[in-house]
């Protein structure tokens, strides 16, 4: 099927880089019912298992491969966790145990590592140093053909080919990078080459049924480069805090970017989130074009999940409050910087009262999401104005009721 496991790769061969743990830890626990459904770089920021489903087992499977990373351990040990959090959550994964914790474990410490040693490689100063990046295929009894061709070729260090190609390059594959100096180029007779021609074909998304182009010799989902996803989204992250600059405190000429059919729908959309027992996203508004460009997002709808909404109902006050969001989203009265990077805080006067909602904006830009929607008091609201100044909006006569 692949690769063949290097021992002196995994397989409790020691502690891990502290960059191959510090990428695993950021991730975020995402759950999925089918492969598919999460793809390529999303995998560089989600922790996720194909069929957990659930945030508790996929945090039980998250910590036990953090600790694989961290001591050291064998598969044979992330076995015995493996079996244990099967049997405590009633997993039924559809396949073989065995089968499925090797998956888990290659895949996940594999990813890892290689994030961790393109961080190390991917400095100014380890660029300089070494020039030239080789790819290296290590023996197997059933190598993959294009693992084997692409054995020992050497590319620059910033070649495009390292962003679909930088292994691991599939299910159990365990090729890697080896760093190459100018002086190893001349001691070897070795030339950096140029890349060989992307060979696309295409693959059927079972979860999605789209069809989608992955070049040979990689499988589905890994034709993407670990470390450099993982950087660009702590660049993403901090970079957009600095565009979050202070529009003039008027409301904008044309605050609802939405049409009010649109407002009902999503009033709609959100009830039905509010049912006992649903599950999943829905758009719960859709934000004036001016947060939408100081946020620095794709797109002006932001989602509200089921996960998010059960955090954050306090009582059933603020539940009936729900419904209304696509109002306030659309016609916030001030919109202030949050505590984090990627984050806005918008604040809403309805029926009376005061709204605080914090919307969040993904790393790639593509979405944003609603983390917490609460009442708040003009105190709170002054607060925050004696700290920030507005990004647009100006409003401070807020009614002493929302106290």
């Amino acid at each position: 099927m692949g690769d063949s496991l290097d021992p002196t790769l995994l397989d409790g061969a020691g502690l891990a880089p502290s960059e191959a743990i510090s990428f695993f830890r950021q991730k975020a626990l995402l759950p999925s019912e089918r492969f598919g459904e999460v793809m390529g770089e999303a995998h560089a920021r989600a922790f996720t298992v194909a069929g957990a489903t659930s945030q508790a087992l996929l945090t039980d499977l998250k910590a036990a491969v953090n600790t694989a990373l961290t001591s050291g351990a064998t598969l044979a040990d992330f076995r015995k966790d493996f079996d244990g959090i099967v049997a405590k959550h009633g997993w039924e994964h559809g396949s073989d145990p065995g089968w499925r914790a090797k998956i888990i474990y290659d895949t996940n410490l594999s990813t890892a590592y290689a994030a961790g040693q393109y961080a190390q490689m991917a400095t100014p100063e380890a660029r300089d140093i070494f020039p030239a990046w080789r790819y290296r295929h290590h023996s197997c009894p059933h190598p993959r053909p294009e693992h084997v061709a692409w054995d020992g070729l050497i590319l620059a260090n910033d070649d495009p080919w390292w962003d679909t190609h930088f292994p691991p390059n599939g299910w159990r594959c365990h090729c890697t990078v080896e760093p190459v100096t100018r002086s190893d180029l001349r001691r070897n007779n070795w030339t950096i080459s140029e890349a060989p021609a992307l060979d696309l074909r295409p693959w059927r998304n079972p979860a999605t049924g789209k069809t989608e182009m992955v070049p040979k010799g990689i499988d589905p989902s890994f034709n993407y480069n670990p470390g450099k996803a993982w950087q660009e989204n702590q660049k993403a992250k901090t970079a957009v805090q600095p565009k979050l600059e202070p529009r003039p405190s008027v409301r904008p000429e044309h605050p609802v970017t939405a049409p009010p059919d649109h407002q009902a729908q999503q009033a709609k959309d959100v009830e039905a989130l509010l049912k006992p027992g649903a599950h999943g996203e829905v758009t719960a508004g859709t934000m004036p074009a001016e947060v939408q460009r100081v946020l620095g997002s794709q797109t002006p709808d932001v989602i509200l999940s089921d996960d998010t909404l059960n955090k954050n109902i306090k009582h059933g006050e603020v539940e009936t409050y729900y419904v209304d969001l696509p109002k306030m989203i659309s016609a916030p009265d001030v919109v202030l910087p949050a505590s984090k990077p990627l984050h806005v805080r918008l604040v809403a006067s309805h029926k009376s009262r005061l709204f605080n909602i914090v919307v969040k904006r993904t790393g790639d830009g593509t979405k944003n999401y609603v983390q917490s929607f609460q009442r708040i008091s003009a105190k709170d609201v002054r607060r925050w104005l004696r700290k920030y100044a507005p990004l647009f909006g100006g409003k401070t006569d807020f009614p002493e009721s929302g106290e």
